[in-house]
């Protein structure tokens, strides 16, 4: 008995000793912009978060554990952003992070959680640094923008025959990170950039730039931008009459893309991470999830949103094969052991392993065809380089 009771009162030692679980919960936290210049994404996110964390606390939680889900703002700001991690971090306990948006954000708080030992999940964005170098506390599921680039312009030379490759990137982190794969990909195949210009986040006339890279006769324009700059250099090129091929990356590939570009972006290719179904096009659990997210917040859900509630998804996976003693080693280990998942929302399918935190390298090839992205030809296209 003394034995029994003994060693009951080291696991329950060992329990004690985890951060933020408890008997009957678990706290995880989410840093990211419910306001600010993209809190459509945010608000999105957790979303699509909230909605899986609720299914499985529903269902009777996760070996009798519900999960606490606490989202912070960061309104897209730095300071604010650690202001909240340091919040979620050292008040609120949390077992784990997921889904925070930024790369500067999320670099910024990373040696936080690491002296915390707070694992980092699926951040919402797709900078190389979310899991390189590895470290057991980075855990990645989208292929990063410089993977996007590199497939995509392979594909675009050997396969569509392009000779005269150029690019457009914002002088920013994430667009130098198209200028590398670029680079790097030409040095590859033994070719060289034809032209490049470069711009400001919040730059909006693009006139001067478009005309620079048509006399330089690109035959294919890689580009470096997110929503509002991918919509107009695209209609610029458009409206002057140059239909040249155009690819965009995950941070471009945005439903809202072609809602907001309309007749400007149609025929613009991209190469995501990030997987955009329409409601006609799920069956299955994803037909499911669009009908309760449908009912739940009365609007259908965007790729960020599908994006949201398949972060959670694979957290709520590690942690059921955690098992009952939970602890970062136990949770990091589950998540290691998830194997040939098929992302439900016609993403690439998803490894793990001891050494592998990013969960694929693969992008998805899609172009904007009547106001829709879709599959160029019908057929689905999973890229690697």
């Amino acid at each position: 008995f003394l034995c029994v009771a003994f060693i009951v009162g080291l696991a329950m030692t060992a329990q004690a000793g985890t951060r933020g679980v408890s008997k009957n919960e678990i706290v995880v936290g989410t840093h990211t912009s419910l306001s600010g210049p993209v809190a459509g994404w945010g608000i999105d996110a957790t979303n699509g978060i909230r909605m899986r964390f609720d299914e499985a606390n529903e269902a009777g939680g996760i070996h009798g554990r519900k999960i606490k889900y606490i989202a912070e703002d960061s309104q897209y700001q730095v300071p604010i952003a650690v202001q909240k991690a340091n919040k979620l971090v050292n008040r609120d306990k949390v077992f784990f992070l997921i889904g925070s948006i930024g790369t500067p954000m999320n670099n910024a708080i990373f040696p936080m959680l690491e002296k915390k030992n707070v694992p980092n999940l699926f951040p919402y964005t797709a900078a190389r640094s979310m899991y390189e170098p590895f470290h057991k506390l980075k855990i990645q599921n989208l292929a990063p923008y410089y993977g996007n680039v590199r497939a995509g312009l392979k594909y675009f030379v050997e396969e569509k025959g392009k000779e005269r490759v150029c690019m457009m990137y914002q002088d920013t982190d994430f667009g130098h990170e198209t200028m590398y794969a670029v680079q790097d990909q030409l040095k590859e195949m033994n070719m060289s950039l034809v032209a490049e210009t470069t711009h400001k986040a919040s730059e909006t006339n693009f006139v001067g730039a478009i005309t620079q890279l048509r006399k330089a006769d690109c035959d294919v324009i890689m580009l470096g931008t997110i929503i509002t700059d991918t919509i107009i250099a695209t209609s610029t090129a458009r409206k002057m009459g140059w239909n040249v091929d155009i690819v965009a990356n995950t941070a471009g590939c945005n439903y809202v893309v072609p809602l907001k570009g309309g007749e400007g972006v149609e025929w613009l290719y991209g190469v995501t991470s990030i997987p955009i179904m329409y409601a006609d096009q799920a069956t299955g659990k994803a037909k499911t999830f669009f009908e309760n997210y449908q009912k739940r917040f009365n609007k259908m859900p965007s790729e960020v949103a599908q994006h949201g509630y398949f972060s959670a998804e694979l957290a709520v996976m590690a942690l059921e094969k955690a098992g009952q003693d939970l602890t970062v080693d136990s949770f990091i280990k589950g998540m290691e052991s998830i194997k040939g998942y098929q992302h439900p929302f016609g993403g690439p399918v998803i490894n793990f392993g001891p050494q592998n935190h990013l969960g694929s390298d693969e992008s998805v090839f899609l172009q904007v065809q009547e106001g829709k992205w879709v599959y160029p030809g019908g057929k689905k296209t999973i890229m690697g380089y």
